[in-house]
């Protein structure tokens, strides 16, 4: 027989429901309130509350009244319903209540226990889409009304909310919890490592230090390969032998690239990424950075262009390697996704700011395959590429754009981009520097600056020693780089003692039987680091009344580093992975 629910006690239930439910925060009170408090005070003979999974699309179990739950409190094995099975499975598929009057006559019953002769179940809705289902049983033919299922429509309402936000409470003390974990496990890590005292200082500290430890343990192999790759170049080898060397060079340079994009990123994510402002000359900055590309461009078929404003002054001041870091980025990504035609470059003169200062505007134009409308917006994000397919035809990290965006702002510029027709597109940035009273070029637009190579360094130490050759002290606990280091210098005319670490490098200095003219040190090495036996040298200096030139050798890049170097009493620095330009300008200036 049907009980008929009485407005009065069904606002009074409803009044009373929502009160209660104030007082609940989880997933689970909820779903208890809804069967202890509400549908047991209706009179049902059972109820069952299911929450969606949406990963394995399926509804589970979370409370129940009557018979489905027999021993309390405790779901002991949760009932689960695929999504579009049985009647409950059709609710949370269409989102549309069912009153089923006699379950004998619908095909889509499913027997769990007892065989119940009516049903009502009602979708608890969020946004449109189905989070979970109240669903009752009774043993009576027809035995719910359409006040019931109103009455349960309207709960499922109330919940809905509640629900959600209690699953995002849920979820996020679950990804604290995770964090938490993680956190334990960098930190039996970070004391292992010898770097506990880091573990309590300000994450971009943390982070900072994190990241000069990949550089270093990235970048110092990276030396070691690449470094042995050019002195095998240099050797005598047959056509098969330089084909595989230059492919391990150029797969070397591939990888140097990402390293330093990976770690750009991650500085200017920290703030740490500072500009170095200094006097260049602006055609022998896009002629360098272009005339690489115009060898690409000959072997791939394609015409790379660049016109350069006369009336832009040719000597500035700004960040010479960051405006290259930029062009190289988007003249290669150009000539990546063009086929056939052309890439132009062209610089022009935005505008004068101030007497000394000026804004310049870069094009860079393609007849490609042009960009994706509905990738322009995001392009310059993290992480973002055209094509993020699996089968994707262009390689890349997609930081080069965000890195380049990042720059651009930091030279008080702007970049974006847009589609050309019929194909292509075209780049822009703007950027701000101080400008000089030096004349323009006049050729800047068609002639390639060729900038002097140093004097072969051999020659030079000669002159400047007694027996011709010069000695060097080499601090290094990499038996690789110790190996390129010597081969290196050797050919050179330099004569290389090596030390394991920082206290061999103390103590090889201080025995009367070496004379050095200088000192490559190693930063980071065991039992003594480079800076503490570069501190150590120069106190013992002062009683000697000598100072000898020490060179810091690294693959720490992050900002400060330099400054360390310095601080410590090194004379100058040379990356990893070392250049043989850098080195030797390097030593010719301190010998």
């Amino acid at each position: 027989m049907n009980q008929k629910i009485e407005h009065e006690d069904y606002f009074k239930l409803l009044h009373k429901f929502a009160m209660d439910l104030l007082q609940r925060s989880t997933l689970e009170e909820i779903f208890w309130l809804i069967a202890d408090r509400s549908i047991a005070q209706i009179g049902f003979e059972d109820c069952v509350i299911y929450l969606v999974d949406p990963v394995k699309n399926v509804l589970v179990q979370k409370a129940a009244h009557g018979p489905k739950n027999p021993i309390g409190r405790v779901i002991a094995n949760p009932i689960t319903i695929p999504i579009g099975e049985g009647i409950v499975g059709t609710v949370a598929l269409t989102g549309v209540a069912e009153r089923i009057l006699d379950t004998r006559l619908d095909h889509r019953y499913l027997v769990d226990d007892d065989y119940r002769l009516s049903e009502l179940a009602v979708p608890i809705m969020l946004d449109g889409n189905c989070i979970g289902v109240i669903d009752s049983e009774h043993s009576e033919v027809g035995f719910y009304t359409q006040e019931h299922e109103e009455l349960l429509t309207t709960i499922a309402f109330m919940v809905a909310t509640k629900i959600s936000d209690a699953m995002r409470q849920e979820a996020l003390a679950s990804t604290i919890d995770e964090l938490k974990q993680t956190q334990k496990k960098l930190a039996v890590q970070a004391k292992d490592l010898t770097v506990a005292k880091i573990a309590a200082e300000a994450a971009n500290k943390a982070k900072s230090d994190f990241l000069a430890t990949i550089s270093h343990e990235l970048r110092t192999p990276m030396n070691g390969v690449m470094g042995m790759s050019e002195l095998m170049l240099a050797t005598s080898l047959d056509v098969e032998q330089s084909e595989y060397m230059h492919v391990v060079k150029t797969s070397a340079e591939s990888l140097l690239s990402i390293i330093n994009q990976v770690l750009d990123f991650a500085k200017i994510e920290a703030s740490a990424l500072t500009l170095y402002t200094r006097e260049f000359k602006l055609d022998e900055l896009i002629h360098c950075s272009i005339n690489i590309f115009k060898i690409q461009g000959k072997l791939l078929g394609l015409d790379v262009r660049c016109v350069i404003d006369p009336e832009i002054p040719n000597v500035l001041y700004g960040d010479s390697d960051r405006i290259r870091q930029v062009l190289v980025n988007l003249v290669g990504n150009a000539i990546k996704f063009t086929e056939e035609g052309y890439v132009a470059l062209s610089i022009r003169n935005s505008s004068t700011l101030k007497a000394n200062k000026i804004r310049l505007e870069f094009e860079v134009t393609d007849t490609g395959i042009g960009l994706p409308e509905d990738k322009i917006s995001t392009l310059f994000e993290a992480f973002t590429q055209a094509d993020m397919s699996s089968t994707r035809a262009y390689g890349g990290t997609g930081l080069g754009l965000a890195i380049s965006k990042q720059l651009v702002q930091l030279m008080g510029g702007q970049i974006w981009c847009r589609n050309n027709s019929p194909r292509g597109s075209t780049f822009f940035f703007t950027i701000e520097l101080d400008r000089s009273d030096e004349p323009t070029n006049p050729n800047s637009t068609t002639t390639s600056t060729q900038i002097a190579k140093p004097k072969n360094i051999d020659q030079q130490l000669a002159k400047a020693s007694q027996t011709g050759r010069y000695s060097v002290l080499l601090a290094e606990d990499s038996e690789v780089n110790q190996k390129l280091m010597k081969a290196l210098l050797g050919k050179w005319g330099i004569d290389v003692k090596i030390a394991k670490n920082g206290v061999e490098a103390v103590q090889f200095w201080q025995d009367p039987n070496n004379q050095f003219d200088l000192i490559l040190m190693d930063v980071l090495m065991p039992e003594m680091d480079g800076m503490e036996a570069t501190l150590q040298i120069r106190k013992l200096e002062k009683k000697r009344d000598t100072r000898i030139p020490i060179i810091a050798l690294t693959a720490q890049v992050l900002e400060g580093d330099r400054k360390a170097c310095l601080n410590a009493g090194m004379d100058d620095y040379v990356g990893k992975p070392i250049s043989r330009d850098d080195l030797q300008q390097i030593i010719m200036k301190l010998c």
